[in-house]
């Protein structure tokens, strides 16, 4: 019984581990947007948070991607560009694998 609670544990323990390596909370002030050749591409790079592998849009691997197929792509367009004329922080949380980001939100 007692060796099955550990094991149980054990996989909990990996598991959270696992799904926290996947994507991670960063922050700074935006630095750039940018609006890819096809129109529909949108990514951005924040300050503190400098990257050169991503994968969501080869031409810019240093930049972070919104997924277009999001319903809520229209308002984190509009999100980004808020923070951006304000001047304020900015914290995305991405999928470290490819860049794109999972959730977003402005601070003052």
């Amino acid at each position: 019984m007692k060796a099955t609670i550990r094991s149980l544990f054990a996989a909990l323990a990996l598991l959270l581990c696992a799904s926290s390596a996947n994507a991670d909370w960063h922050g700074g002030k935006l630095i750039r947007i940018q609006v890819a050749y096809d129109g529909s591409t949108v990514v951005f790079v924040a300050a503190g948070h400098i990257r050169s592998n991503c994968t969501c849009y080869s031409a810019w691997p240093d930049a972070m991607c919104l997924n277009r197929s999001r319903t809520s792509f229209k308002e984190e367009v509009a999100l980004l560009y808020l923070a951006r004329a304000r001047g304020s922080n900015f914290y995305y949380n991405i999928d470290e694998t490819t860049c794109q980001v999972v959730a977003m939100y402005e601070s003052d």
